[in-house]
């Protein structure tokens, strides 16, 4: 992934536009359900700070989600949420459905993918990240045409990620059902 997220600073022109993300998302954290509510029978994934914690009946948000983990030690972790999903306010939300005009919400993901968050992190017992600092990060914003040119080579990358990771798992269960059936 490293070369990846080398290769999306390398491909962003110089003549990008700069902007605050506040002026390109809407930045929140959203409502937090207790863990009791989770239920794995319900239809919707819930965010944490850990990513996807449960399943919730209800969702918070109809479309995917940039997700930045804004409390305990995972603080500065970057998800991206399914569609119908609860995220809970142990992620802060950077929403930029309003924003569609100006950046593409997947280019957006995978360049604050690349961002060393530890600067923004607050307090000692439990780290944590306030919309306030984030708000203020300076977004390189090319041309709507070249973020989708980025997206489609990097949704490319990962997605040749996954399918080898797939069958790496599978070649693993096959040597350990080999390995047991060979000592029997």
């Amino acid at each position: 992934m490293v070369a990846i997220t080398n290769w999306l600073i390398k491909s962003i022109p110089d003549c990008s536009e700069i902007k605050y993300l506040e002026k390109i998302a809407d930045i929140y954290q959203p409502q937090t359900i207790p863990t009791s509510a989770l239920n794995d029978e319900a239809d919707y994934f819930v965010y944490g700070a850990n990513g996807i914690i449960g399943k919730y009946n209800k969702y918070n948000h109809e479309l995917s989600q940039i997700c930045i983990t804004c409390r305990g030690n995972t603080c500065g972790n970057i998800n991206f949420s399914v569609p119908k999903s609860w995220i809970t306010g142990n992620a802060m939300v950077v929403n930029t459905d309003e924003y569609t005009h100006i950046v593409n919400k997947r280019y957006l993901y995978h360049y604050l993918s690349t961002i060393n968050f530890t600067p923004l992190i607050s307090g000692s017992g439990q780290p944590q990240i306030v919309r306030q600092p984030l708000a203020k990060l300076k977004i390189p914003i090319p041309k709507l045409e070249h973020q989708n040119k980025i997206i489609e080579v990097i949704d490319t990358f990962e997605y040749r990620i996954e399918i080898e990771n797939k069958y790496l798992q599978s070649l693993l269960s096959q040597k350990a059902y080999l390995l047991s059936n060979l000592f029997i």
